[in-house]
């Protein structure tokens, strides 16, 4: 049940002027916070980039998203005591209940003896997990003028607004999909003009999120961080586990997914790992961290995808048929997952498909601020739209150069973009790499051009540079291409997901010999469309290149180094550029070399 304090009729043709919402969300991981004036996203940033601790959550920020917090309410130009609602991305109340019926069950099952003692500690974990939730609320009413509010919104609803309120569809089918949220790991909604509404949910176990998450472990990366490598890791291999995974996840009769807990262990602590019997049955043994990547290894990564891919796709299908609607908006940690992402867009038969960019539980800071001030104070225009992602931190030149001085560096000055637009333009020309810090900062985990390291796509050496001497990381990994946005099919094949670069395209034939750093697999690319209007200066050093070079394509991967977070401040950027193989700076209009 939703829990809120005030709630309005719809009147004043459904619109409340003047208006402040924050939106928070990240309890346990990937905190964030956002801002919402009068019904338009005007801040929003992951605490992780502030606080410069990977996927911290509230829980180990003090209780709430200071930082971020601190950021929007600056960026808005308001105090705290100016704020109207905060919106919380779930219900304590509701998870605990769910938790703790769950963790009962497992502990029956996985108990020797039956006897209190034997049971696992998930129930005190329970019982810290809602003391921590409570705390928020308090840490939050404690700053909230006379008149603000607190409202709890429902976990998959704050998903499926941040997708459905952001898209500009005026009405489509919703679905959210993660890992476990608020013990609920899938949800079926639809959207229309101010509302939106749950037709179904999974409960879980029964999630897509648990069962990638537990493959993602078996291969020896990090359980609950490191899927990413799992789904790049799947175009090098083929589906050689397809009957296992078809008998251990498939869509039930309701279009919800459905696991089969025989092949999890009950007692795998906090989060459900593959049993014994998985491995008896696929012949193999959990990989070590240290252990090299074998073929067999490969095909364990290609065989989960695709059948994650499958349900996914199968649930869309159904969604389609039951709701008769014709768009679709995406959300949840498991819609981060761009080739299952392009999957649905290809085969479920949708005509248009929108994505949050940011679909894990940062992105619910952006849903649960739009589901009040929609669903919850009733204003049917819908006034925003979520063009782009630029949303976080910007500085200025002064600012800029105050960090360049302090460092003691030399640089050069451009008066114009445009002169600097042409010498980076022509470093990247001569095969250098180049780190862009411009403009404000992406709300999300993909940098869009605003906090990138940049390359040439036009030898194929230079992608192994890049994973190798600048990121350290495994050669399997692709980088981006980006492309202006009115080119892009010149090269690649067209989907709706490469403006947020959320989904793979292939290479047109011919263009492979052209772009050979950027393909990977059988063909596929990760294409990013760069919108003139949105991203300004990055769409033109991208047409600059192209004059220079006839391919108007570089490598864009995010600009961060060692594991840490995007960078975020002049600071950070200069410290990455030195400790790194990156040959030249572009920090607003300067340029740092070395």
């Amino acid at each position: 049940m939703l829990m809120v304090f005030l709630s309005y009729d719809g009147s004043d043709n459904g619109r409340i002027p003047f208006m402040n919402i924050l939106g928070i969300s990240g309890q346990e991981r990937d905190a964030a916070a956002a801002l919402l004036k009068d019904g338009r996203v005007v801040a929003a940033i992951e605490e992780e980039k502030l606080s410069r601790i990977r996927h911290i959550g509230m829980n180990y920020a003090g209780g709430l998203p200071f930082r971020s917090i601190e950021f929007c309410l600056e960026r808005g130009g308001i105090g705290f005591d100016k704020v109207d609602y905060v919106a919380y991305y779930l219900e304590p109340h509701k998870r605990f209940h769910r938790e703790i019926a769950f963790n009962s069950a497992r502990a029956i099952d996985s108990a020797e003896h039956g006897s209190i003692e034997d049971f696992p500690p998930y129930f005190v974990e329970s019982l810290n997990g809602l003391k921590q939730m409570l705390k928020t609320r308090r840490l939050v009413e404690s700053r909230l003028s006379a008149n603000g509010k607190f409202v709890e919104v429902p976990h998959h609803l704050a998903h499926g607004a941040s997708a459905f309120y952001a898209s500009g569809f005026e009405r489509a089918a919703v679905i959210s999909v993660d890992n476990k949220g608020d013990m609920t790991a899938a949800a079926l909604m639809t959207g229309s003009g101010e509302k939106i509404s749950i037709q179904a949910e999974a409960q879980f176990p029964h999630s897509i999120g648990m069962v990638y998450n537990a493959v993602t472990a078996a291969l020896g990366f990090g359980a609950d961080g490191d899927w990413h490598k799992t789904m790049w890791l799947a175009p090098t291999g083929k589906e050689e586990f397809q009957e296992i995974f078809g008998d251990l996840l498939r869509v039930g009769a309701d279009g919800l997914p459905v696991v089969n807990l025989d092949y999890f262990d009950p007692s795998s602590g906090g989060t459900l790992m593959l049993s014994d019997r998985f491995y008896e049955r696929a012949g193999l043994k959990p990989r070590a961290r240290e252990e090299p990547i074998a073929q067999k290894h490969r095909h364990l990564a290609a065989s989960v995808q695709a059948r994650i891919e499958d349900v996914l796709c199968e649930m869309a299908l159904r969604h389609r048929e039951q709701t008769g609607e014709q768009d679709l908006c995406l959300a949840g940690g498991v819609a981060l997952n761009s080739l299952a992402n392009s999957a649905v867009e290809r085969r479920a038969g949708f005509q248009r498909l929108f994505v949050q960019p940011a679909a894990g539980n940062a992105g619910c800071s952006i849903g649960a601020a739009l589901y009040v001030w929609h669903q919850v104070l009733g204003n049917r225009e819908r006034v925003y739209e979520m063009r782009h992602a630029f949303l976080g931190p910007q500085f200025n030149d002064e600012a800029i150069k105050g960090v360049l001085d302090n460092c003691k560096l030399s640089y050069e000055y451009a008066l114009t973009e445009d002169k600097l637009i042409a010498e980076v333009a022509q470093l990247l020309a001569q095969g250098k790499i180049v780190g862009w810090f411009r403009g404000a900062m992406e709300f999300g985990p993909r940098s869009l051009g605003g906090r990138s390291i940049l390359a040439s796509p036009t030898t194929e050496i230079m992608r192994d540079n890049l994973n190798t001497f600048i990121k350290h990381r495994e050669e399997f990994r692709p980088f981006c291409a980006a492309v202006p946005q009115e080119r892009s099919e010149e090269f690649f094949e067209a989907s709706a997901l490469n403006d947020f670069l959320q989904g793979v395209s292939r290479i047109k034939e011919g263009k492979e010999r052209l772009v050979p750093a950027a393909v990977f697999g059988n063909g596929l690319v990760r294409v990013h469309s760069v919108n003139r209007k949105t991203n300004t200066s990055f769409w033109k050093l991208l047409s600059k290149f192209g004059e220079l070079t006839g391919v108007p394509v570089l490598l864009n991967t995010s600009f961060n180094l060692f594991g840490e977070p995007v960078v975020s401040t002049p600071r950070e950027a200069v410290r990455g550029f030195f400790c790194s193989g990156i040959d030249c700076l572009a920090i607003g209009n300067f340029l740092v070399k070395k």
